[in-house]
């Protein structure tokens, strides 16, 4: 059975007689088994009654729902790993040390104001904010229960796809997501190392 990693997204097959519940080969996160409710069904509580206050979806849960399925779309078979012949980097447009940029030399990146890969010096943001993954031509970006929220284009996501061109928000920090044919480093280039 393949099983999709809920931290780091990726696919990988879970042996039989494992009862759902491996540590990722990645990134060791351990997946608990999830119960699938059927699309289409009304939420119910523990004991099978109607809960009255989960009966109607806000336009923000319906959206997440479907950017959830594009990423998971987009990073089907794939492995996360640097881009092959492309540079990618995050130029800072807003906030502190605009006009940053910031290459990405590693396939994860945590974002936030505390033990984080990208420290933030932003009130906005929250200690641990978001996780940024690269898988090649793309990135996967996702929120870690931010108080904020992580924007993609200027759109709340939980989770989501970023391309190059793409903005992410975080807090009051904006950053823009560009990769580029890989040249030598240049003087300037802030390097961030595993």
């Amino acid at each position: 059975m393949n099983v999709s990693c809920d931290d780091c997204h990726t696919i990988y097959e879970l042996p039989e007689g494992k009862d759902g519940i491996l540590g990722c080969p990645y990134c060791e996160h351990v997946n608990r088994p999830k119960q699938e409710r059927p699309a289409g069904t009304v939420p119910l509580s523990d004991n099978n009654v109607l809960d009255h206050t989960k009966t109607m979806l806000g336009s923000m849960e319906g959206e997440l729902a479907d950017e959830s399925t594009a990423v998971r779309r987009a990073i089907a078979g794939k492995m996360i790993g640097l881009p092959v012949n492309l540079d990618a980097v995050l130029i800072v447009l807003e906030g502190d040390g605009k006009g940053k940029r910031i290459a990405l030399t590693k396939h994860r990146f945590t974002f936030g104001r505390k033990q984080a890969d990208v420290p933030l010096s932003d009130p906005e943001a929250s200690r641990q904010h978001c996780t940024l993954l690269l898988y090649g031509d793309f990135a996967v970006v996702k929120d870690m229960g931010s108080a904020n929220g992580t924007k993609v284009n200027n759109r709340i996501v939980k989770e989501g796809l970023v391309k190059s061109g793409d903005t992410l928000q975080i807090g009051t920090t904006v950053f823009q997501f560009l990769l580029s044919p890989r040249t030598v480093p240049s003087p300037g280039l802030s390097r961030r190392n595993a």
